[in-house]
């Protein structure tokens, strides 16, 4: 189809913001994107169908008189009073505008209307391969999508899975161990006046960069730095620069970074840092008495330590069934490699990088190359397993009643702390429901794997 006209001030401004901004409309073959389409349906060309469209004329010169008439009552022409406008002269003025607009319509209807009669289930944007039309003949058009592969299960009471024996095997509650455990993540803060900075303080500054290319100074802005070997601090070595120093003293230093640094402002440059030290605290760890007790709802020392049992092995529980059912997602899916769309695969892999911007900012490209492999490897795998729980939630009937959305409320109420009213009222919206009836569904089909497959221990 042609590109659309500038068409000036005339025009009701509504009606073009809405056709340049539709997201329903099908995309042209001058798209970008459609190029992009071209080479991804070389590497899958079994998951594109194409569909032949034909209009009758008298469907297009109705789309044509309908969208006439509707700019007609919205638009300002000099010689006119605004909406007074003949349809007839809208169709002068804008004739080409009023034929593509009417031609994207009935494309995009009898596209909906096919893949419907079809049953296609389609996970991408219909896109226009071809259009033939004169002014009041017929349309012809081939559109092309993408659907989902035919997905089958394999026969799972044979499948077996196997997991190396140390992933299986759950620890022995050790007392004193847990004890210690919790008590490290429990310290409290206790201000510090009668010494400089030490190892495992936190440490409260007022900070400014500079970048030494252009001499700017960003803002001064509170930052906490946890004084350890280990922590993972915004600037390397920070802790090397402020042990030793006292509240109020500033500290000037210069770090290089590296072209892939996670914060973009600084990556590629050397920049000048300048901190203040603010306060000092010193990280205490609690002492395991009646006090510490009570103040965490706990009457003696024995009932902690029960909960702490309880707690412990019911986390070691769920981390090796996670362990478990990671290891089943990964062999059924490697197991079964149907094609995946790749409109499907490029959402999954654009949703980790949004996850972790950091993850493909590196310079050197074999690096990346291997990165962006791996990062497609599992979104590939993540994609057929989602696609293959699906298949068990409809070859096993998985369903899930009001019975049991009601005890999944009254559980996440126990354990959240938040009244079941309220939960019960965040899920009342159709939307959430279904978000909460499909993880049901979800929990269902994983536990149906879960017990049809075999775990072998390797």
């Amino acid at each position: 189809m042609k590109e659309k006209p500038q068409t000036g001030n005339e025009l009701p401004q509504s009606q073009t913001e809405d056709s340049a901004g539709d997201q329903n409309t099908i995309t042209g073959a001058s798209n970008p994107v459609q190029a992009d389409s071209e080479a991804r349906k070389e590497q899958t060309p079994d998951l594109w169908v194409e569909l032949d469209i034909h209009a009758p004329s008298d469907e297009v010169t109705r789309r044509i008189d309908a969208h006439a008439e509707r700019y007609a009552a919205k638009a300002a022409i000099p010689g006119f009073r605004k909406g007074k406008v003949p349809a007839e002269v809208i169709r002068r003025r804008y004739r080409q505008l009023l034929i593509d607009e009417a031609l994207n319509d009935v494309i995009e209807s009898f596209v909906s209307e096919r893949i419907r009669n079809d049953n296609l289930q389609v996970v991408s944007r219909p896109e226009v391969k071809d259009v033939k039309y004169e002014e009041g003949g017929d349309l012809h058009a081939l559109v092309r999508v993408e659907v989902l592969p035919e997905v089958k299960l394999p026969e799972l009471e044979t499948f077996t899975v196997s997991i190396p024996a140390d992933q299986l095997a759950v620890k022995e509650f050790n007392e004193a161990e847990q004890v210690a455990h919790f008590l490290e993540h429990n310290r409290k803060r206790e201000a510090v006046t009668d010494r400089p900075v030490a190892s495992g303080d936190l440490v409260v500054l007022k900070h400014q960069a500079m970048n030494l290319d252009d001499r700017r100074m960003s803002p001064r802005k509170p930052l906490q730095v946890q004084i350890e070997a280990e922590a993972d601090n915004e600037i390397p070595e920070m802790d090397k620069e402020l042990t030793g120093r006292s509240i109020g003293e500033t500290v000037v230093f210069r770090r290089r970074y590296p072209e892939d640094f996670a914060r973009k402002a600084w990556a590629g440059k050397e920049m000048e840092h300048h901190v203040t030290v603010e306060a000092i605290y010193s990280m205490v760890k609690p002492e395991l008495d009646d006090e510490f007790l009570k103040s965490i709802g706990f009457e003696s020392s024995a009932a902690f330590l029960e909960r702490l049992k309880q707690e412990y092995e019911k986390q070691s529980r769920q981390a090796r069934d996670e362990r478990i059912m990671a290891a089943i997602a990964e062999q059924l899916a490697d197991a079964n490699a149907f094609p995946v769309p790749e409109t499907l695969l490029q959402q999954e892999m654009m949703q980790a990088i949004r996850q972790n911007p950091g993850l493909l900012q590196v310079s050197d490209e074999k690096e990346q190359d291997a990165r962006i492999h791996e990062l497609k490897t599992l979104a590939a795998r993540n994609i057929r397993f989602s696609l293959l729980i699906e298949a068990v939630k409809q070859d096993f009937g998985v369903k899930a009643d009001a019975e049991e959305l009601e005890k999944r409320m009254r559980e996440m109420s126990e354990s959240s702390g938040v009244p079941l009213k309220e939960v019960r009222k965040y899920y009342a919206p159709a939307e959430r429901r279904q978000q909460l009836v499909d993880s049901l569904q979800r929990d269902k089909a994983l536990e149906i794997l879960r017990e049809k497959v075999t775990i072998k221990e390797v």
